[in-house]
């Protein structure tokens, strides 16, 4: 019965189709668990990002610097941070390339860019309260009004303890539409339960000021959750381990 219960747990919290930023946060998964974390290409992890309160420049032709481009592919440079033990892809040219307020931002305006933005925005609640990181990331809408609805200061960012317990794994991204200004990316992870051993959680990303915001639906979600299959995206590695 135990296993079970587990079970459901795992396939609820996965198939939510609610904003991960929400006060139902836990309930989209998306985090490496302790132990899987992901390591660079000389197999270490890679160091966080400055803190600095102040906007680190960008060098000409990376980030949101760079020429609008329609790249999807995986950046030659892809590597990965680490906190305690849990790890999300980020490059040094794609993005982030600088910090603004203290949060990673300055994402190339791709599609590639804007599936690396939608990752940062989930994992940036691992050292950034709930509040600060949607009042930073999301992009000003309804949708925006409706996820700080649902949430004040003393909303937990659960997210590791959550996920952790639960293993499941990011694994890739998937872009379904882009239009320069707007890109309905899908982020993959492996989930135990799923029906295809995959859960694609849907993240509309849209391009404000100068950087990808996440812009939720009216109602404060990011829409309904799919199941990929392996093939149908593309993998953070060429080994498809996340």
């Amino acid at each position: 019965m135990k296993n079970t219960t587990r079970k459901s747990r795992i396939t609820l919290w996965a198939s939510a189709g609610v904003l991960l930023l929400a006060v139902v946060a836990a309930l989209v998964i998306f985090l490496v668990p302790a132990g899987d974390s992901s390591p660079d290409s000389n197999g270490t992890a890679a160091p966080r990002p400055s803190s600095s309160s102040d906007p680190a420049p960008a060098a000409d032709g990376i980030g949101c610097e760079a020429e609008p481009s329609d790249d999807r592919d995986v950046p030659d440079d892809l590597r990965w941070e680490t906190i305690d033990g849990i790890s999300w892809p980020v490059s040094d040219t794609v993005g982030p390339t600088t910090t603004e307020d203290g949060f990673p931002a300055c994402f190339e305006h791709s599609p590639r860019g804007a599936a690396l933005a939608a990752v940062t925005t989930t994992y940036a609640q691992l050292d950034h309260s709930v509040v600060d990181v949607a009042e930073f990331y999301l992009a000003e809408s309804p949708g925006r009004d409706a996820a700080l609805s649902k949430i004040d200061d003393d909303t937990p960012a659960t997210l590791k303890s959550d996920l952790v317990d639960n293993g499941m794994t990011l694994v890739g991204y998937e872009v379904e539409s882009y239009d320069g200004d707007r890109a309905a990316v899908r982020l993959i992870l492996r989930v135990p339960g799923s029906s295809t051993g995959f859960r694609g959680i849907p993240q509309p990303m849209e391009w404000v000021d100068g950087d990808w915001k996440l812009r939720p639906l009216d109602d404060g979600s990011t829409g309904l959750p799919s199941n990929p299959t392996s093939g149908g995206f593309t993998y953070w590695t060429a080994t498809g381990n996340g």
